[in-house]
């Protein structure tokens, strides 16, 4: 079944009831692929988390039990400050679902990207610094994200309170194909590595990667990458891009939308490596991807203000300049003028 339509067919919940005889519905959150999520507060005490309620209206092939059940183990096994953190789960009966995860506050990085435009150097270093730092976490235990996108990432604070937490591991899936068995999740077209979208993927973190580096010129320049990325271009035309199209220079890419952003130097050498067609020719994680990304932030970030000083000609002129205006200054005022 169309994974919207499923989740149109989870029943809503009212601020004010109690699920499960275990939490206090707070307010709706938003609807998901298969579901909705709600912020709750345990009645047992303590802060609020986020309540995810999915139907399992598939019980002929168990697809959506299976996907549940990896995005509850992933979240379980992806130990980091920038992941929102599974807390439990459960069923009610053979067609519903919950699991309760970490609230996390704020706005997503596509809403925050979309009402600023192209984020700071230091700002983007900051948050680019935490997602990365989530995905070496998750690459570290074994796991592949599969589907990051800006929608997935949510930031909190502000200033040197800025805080990420990357949502959603529900297409996630192991190194050693132990999940191949499951749903083969491709994850957003847009944001998704190409190799994700064959009959049998075999994911990988440099799958991660090419996401990386996408989301990275999101940040960096407040716009999508691809040509026909935009409203008025063809999916057909979009579709062949994705999967065949030229990998430009980011900084092509730049002069072709006329931004005003500034690419630190040396990305189009890194964009190039993250974002490459062949899996192998990627970086082979986040860390490594990390690794050489962020000394080119931080140079950038860094770089002391250009100071112009003029030269001995210049100098000469202007002093000329400041000479006979005091000489013109001093006549007409001997002349009472």
């Amino acid at each position: 079944m169309i994974p919207w339509l499923v989740a149109s067919l989870v029943p809503r919940l009212a601020p004010g009831s109690t699920f499960a005889e275990r939490f206090k519905i707070l307010d709706y959150v938003g609807q998901g692929s298969v579901g909705h999520v709600y912020r709750v507060e345990p009645l047992s005490g303590g802060e609020p988390v986020a309540l995810k309620l999915v139907r399992l209206d598939d019980a002929a092939d168990g697809r959506t039990l299976r996907r549940f059940e990896r995005e509850v183990e992933s979240g379980k096994r992806v130990q980091s400050p920038y992941v929102a953190a599974t807390l439990d789960s459960g069923k009610l009966g053979e067609r519903m679902a919950w699991l309760t995860m970490e609230f996390a506050p704020g706005v997503t990085l596509d809403e925050l990207v979309r009402a600023r435009g192209a984020l700071t150097r230091e700002l983007s270093r900051r948050l680019l610094s935490q997602v990365f730092a989530a995905l070496a976490t998750a690459h570290a235990a074994g796991i592949v994200h599969r589907d990051l996108k800006p929608e997935n990432l949510r930031v909190a604070g502000a200033g040197d309170e800025l805080r990420l937490k990357v949502l959603d591991f529900g297409i996630a899936k192991d190194f050693d194909g132990s999940l191949s068995h499951t749903t083969p999740g491709i994850g957003t077209p847009l944001w998704a590595a190409p190799e994700l979208s064959r009959p049998d993927p075999q994911a990988r973190p440099s799958a991660d990667v090419w996401s990386l580096g996408l989301l990275t010129f999101f940040v960096l320049t407040g716009h999508q990458y691809w040509r026909h990325s935009t409203e008025n271009a063809s999916i057909a035309d979009l579709a062949l891009e994705l999967l065949r199209g030229e990998i430009a220079p980011p900084s092509l890419r730049v002069r072709e939308l006329e931004l005003a952003a500034e690419l630190p130097p040396g990305f189009d050498a890194w964009f190039g490596r993250a974002v490459h067609r062949e899996p192998a020719l990627r970086f082979r994680d986040s860390a490594e991807a990390w690794a050489a990304l962020e000394p080119l932030l931080a140079a950038t970030a860094e770089r002391p203000a250009l100071v112009v000083r003029p030269g001995p000609l210049l100098t000469a002129v202007l002093l000329t300049c400041v000479a006979a205006g005091l000489a013109i200054y001093w006549l007409l005022r001997s002349m009472k003028i």
